[in-house]
């Protein structure tokens, strides 16, 4: 079986637009999974998130490594925390060179931004609630970033996507790269290029039904 026959078909839709996340799978299927969406030409996704913030279990570094193995390149990893989180996270994470590294809106400076650049990486800042394209007409970044990862959804959660939300992605992607993340599905999708998203983040929706959602 090859490997987009792995994946739900309604991705052949929107050819690099975009990247699984590969924490919608079960543990022992991730880096499996992350092949298959390598291997489709998806991006690859990975939420790595503070458990001991009282955040759910994310991806773990046991887990990232067999990822960076499986995905030659190309993969991003979204840090899910504190800034206190992110510090103690980030050096390990940059030793496996992903393609971009999204942080939190308080955990976005320009010394980790800078960090991850000397790394071989690009700077994304993670927008959930900071700005939301009515209180202020321009958001007032906490540094400068290469790119936004505008949320659907809380951060952490499995909440459906809020696509009233589309809206402060119109608003971004006047200015900068945007990608989005959370709840998207086949029919949200093109909700979201229409609003300016150069690609999106997809879970639950790209494997349901699918082998890696079985095992689940």
């Amino acid at each position: 079986m090859n490997a987009a026959a792995l994946l739900a078909p309604w991705h052949r839709e929107f050819p690099g637009r975009l990247a699984g996340s590969v924490y919608a799978a079960p543990p022992a299927a991730r880096a499996s999974a992350a092949r298959a969406m390598y291997e489709a030409g998806l991006g690859v996704h990975v939420d790595i998130m503070a458990e001991g913030e009282g955040l759910p279990a994310g991806v773990g570094f046991t887990e990232l490594e067999e990822i960076a193995r499986a995905v030659p390149s190309g993969f991003d990893v979204h840090l899910i925390g504190s800034p206190a989180f992110v510090d103690a996270a980030l050096p390990q994470v940059l030793t496996y060179a992903p393609a971009k590294v999204f942080l939190p809106w308080a955990a976005f400076s320009e010394e980790r931004s800078a960090a991850i650049r000397a790394a071989g990486g690009s700077a994304w800042v993670a927008l959930w609630q900071e700005w939301d394209a009515l209180s202020e007409p321009e958001p007032r970044w906490p540094a400068a970033p290469d790119g936004v990862l505008v949320m659907l959804i809380e951060p952490g959660s499995r909440d459906r996507c809020r696509v009233e939300r589309l809206a402060i992605v119109a608003a971004c992607a006047a200015g900068l790269p945007v990608i989005v993340d959370g709840g998207v599905t086949e029919d949200v999708a093109p909700l979201c290029v229409t609003a300016g998203a150069e690609a999106m983040v997809v879970g639950r929706a790209l494997l349901a039904g699918t082998a890696y959602r079985e095992e689940a």
